[in-house]
């Protein structure tokens, strides 16, 4: 038997985290046991399903490289199949049709909630003797057709993830498995679905525990085998609640937005139920190669936001030089050689920067302020500002005739050690303290007092940059 998983979204709204999630669980297991995984789009609700939403979830696992093996199947292509098993199940005496209107189920339900009872239905349809012999074509909007759902006994099963789970019949009813407009209910589709897929594996949030028992039961009465259960759980907040909006639960196309690249989601998202020791950074095939059932945990996970950010960070500084470039460059709309043009070591100067950043769009906004030419600043202003003011030089003319030094003697040879030894012999010529040159430098030449060591960045920006940024600033002084 090939093992064989399944992610079946509705595209009734985004794709969120807990989503992404169940399919990257499914796809892991199949991928570690040499099975498959297939994508159905669960989109029955005609009127809430849009393309909209089934581009969003076809985009996000694209965007996450988690690959489908088969699909994505529609369920609105399949109709007329779900007519064919309810018609079986009706005429085995397993199935029947319910004529009772909506306004007797809300009076139904109104009289079992003032009794203390559990609302359902009462099976006021349901046939003790002969069944009609009717098929899914009889439907004329006014009935639907219900399953006749055993009445005493219990439904067990050892699940995957909660272990061994038991439900009486007894809290069950009798589910409808085709509307009255002809479309089937989701239970009743998902069921002939994971049959007619042969799906070995139905891995899904633990909100489904309800579903499942009215599942087997389904299952059993087409006599088919049974798929093995296991139901992950939630996904809460970092206050204990259902994870929501105002706790960053964005659609996970948001999180490319904000920088954050594929590899650490999916670190991030399957540390959020499954663990491997103590271990908190993997590659994707890493986790693949570790994943399994037996060690995701049964209780709620808690959705953190700057451990997501660390982690992002930590697979950032794992790429090339160059991928980095790229992914900035993309993200800040900017020309890699239109920016080389200028003699700025680009790469080296977001490997540099990376450090102090975990996402793309933090990385692009800052990088994309060293390259771009600062406001102009007086030498008044220089002298005078507060960052300065504690460390600065004697006078306005000293402050000067320092930066007209370093610019007239930047080393034609422009290379780390050079520049590093121009910075420090200037410090020296002038008997100045290293905040005492290296602050107007940044000012002037970034438009900022604080960056990682000036030398450095005064390397990668490349001397024509450097000299050209410096020479403004004098060109701009009346003495």
């Amino acid at each position: 038997m090939v093992l064989k998983t399944r992610f079946a979204p509705s595209p009734t709204g985004d794709l969120h985290l807990g989503g992404i999630r169940t399919a990257l669980y499914n796809w892991a297991l199949a991928k570690s046991n040499n099975g498959k995984f297939a994508l159905r789009i669960e989109n029955t609700d005609v009127e809430r399903s849009s393309t909209e939403y089934t581009e969003g979830i076809l985009n996000g696992l694209q965007w996450l490289n988690i690959e489908f093996d088969e699909g994505p199947v529609f369920q609105t292509d399949r109709l007329l199949r779900y007519k064919e098993v309810a018609d079986t199940l009706v005429s085995e005496g397993n199935a029947y049709f319910c004529y009772c209107s909506q306004h007797s189920l809300d009076e139904m339900r109104r009289d079992q909630i003032e009794k203390g009872l559990k609302p359902r239905y009462n099976g006021k349809c349901r046939p003790f003797g002969r069944v009609e012999k009717k098929t899914s074509e009889d439907l004329d909007g006014t009935c639907v057709i219900r399953f006749m759902s055993p009445l005493e006994g219990n439904v067990s099963w050892k699940d995957l993830v909660k272990g061994e789970i038991t439900i009486s019949n007894e809290e069950l009813d009798d589910l409808i498995l085709i509307r009255a407009n002809g479309l089937p209910t989701y239970n009743f589709a998902s069921v002939v679905d994971d049959l007619d897929m042969d799906i070995t594996h139905v891995i899904r949030g633990d909100d489904h525990i309800n579903n499942t028992p009215r599942q087997i039961n389904l299952i059993q009465s087409l006599g088919k085998r049974l798929p093995f259960f296991g139901h992950l759980p939630m996904i809460h907040g970092p206050d204990g609640q259902k994870l929501s909006k105002r706790h960053g639960a964005d659609s996970i196309l948001e999180f490319r937005k904000k920088g954050f690249i594929p590899s650490a989601m999916i670190n991030y998202l399957a540390r959020l139920g499954w663990s491997h020791g103590d271990k908190e950074l993997f590659s994707v095939d890493e986790f693949v190669s570790l994943f399994s059932l037996s060690s995701c945990v049964a209780s709620p996970a808690k959705f953190d936001m700057a451990k997501l950010a660390w982690i992002n960070g930590e697979h950032l500084k794992n790429l090339s030089r160059t991928d980095i470039a790229q992914k900035v460059c993309e993200r800040a709309n900017l020309s890699l050689v239109e920016v080389k043009k200028n003699g700025i070591e680009f790469a080296g100067l977001c490997r540099l920067l990376l450090d102090r950043f975990n996402t793309i769009s933090e990385l692009s906004a800052e990088v994309n302020s060293y390259i771009s030419r600062p406001n102009s600043i007086s030498l008044r202003e220089l002298f005078e500002s507060p960052v300065y003011r504690k460390n600065r030089v004697d006078s306005e003319q000293v402050l000067y005739e320092v930066v007209c030094d370093f610019t007239e003697n930047l080393p034609h040879d422009w290379v780390l050690e050079k520049v590093s030894h121009h910075f420090r012999s200037t410090l020296v010529t002038w008997n100045l303290k290293m905040p005492q040159l290296a602050i107007p430098l940044r000012i002037i030449v970034l438009g900022q007092h604080q960056s990682p060591a000036i030398e450095n960045v005064l390397f990668l920006l490349g001397r024509i940059e450097v000299k050209k940024r410096l020479k403004e600033f004098l060109e701009g002084i009346v003495i």
